[in-house]
């Protein structure tokens, strides 16, 4: 029987946010604390629901990444990948997903976040990811996405872009926020 597995990062896979996370990570505490003072109002305005979670998340790219090398922006997330992935997993679900790699599943991390930081890690175990795509122009990150945020509908939506479920006699989902019930639904 062939089975597909689809896995959400944050706060399921890994146990906190990876963008928060490799913001730290990549700019350092000050930087990453500075920011979140100057974003306040952005952030505060999407958690009243004024401004949609795509929206404060393109105001926290912009203002973290904008106009930052590509290359060097990889290299940083594949430094992160290596040096700080495993520390946070949630190890009970990690022994699940590589049981199903033992038995020849197919695993997607399908999340909000950005490739850039997870498939490092991921593509070792050989699980495949589908993220948030950045805009690249130039070898810089613009701020803005190259793809609609993959959460919600959207998750699904890019699941079916690049997968054929069809081809799947079971699919298996692991996620646990509101931005995964969706890709819930996918369950057979």
């Amino acid at each position: 029987m062939k089975t597909l597995v689809l896995v959400d990062f944050d706060h399921t896979l890994y146990k906190k946010d990876s963008l928060l996370e490799f913001t730290k990570f990549y700019k350092g505490n000050l930087n990453f604390y500075l920011g979140i003072l100057i974003l306040l109002p952005h952030l505060l305005r999407w958690k009243l629901g004024i401004i949609t979670n795509e929206g404060a998340k393109i105001k926290y790219i912009t203002h973290f990444f904008k106009k930052e090398n590509y290359q060097l922006f990889l290299n940083g997330g594949t430094q992160f990948a290596q040096e700080k992935i495993n520390k946070d997993l949630n190890n009970t679900l990690f022994q699940l997903i590589e049981n199903h790699l033992s038995q020849n599943a197919t695993v997607y991390i399908v999340t909000a976040s950005f490739p850039e930081w997870i498939s490092a890690w991921a593509n070792s175990l050989k699980i495949n990811v589908i993220g948030t795509k950045l805009e690249i122009i130039d070898s810089k990150i613009n701020g803005n996405f190259a793809s609609k945020n993959c959460y919600g509908f959207e998750k699904v939506n890019r699941i079916k872009s690049e997968i054929n479920l069809k081809d799947f006699e079971k699919i298996i989902v692991y996620g646990n926020g509101k931005g995964d019930l969706e890709m819930l639904k996918l369950v057979k």
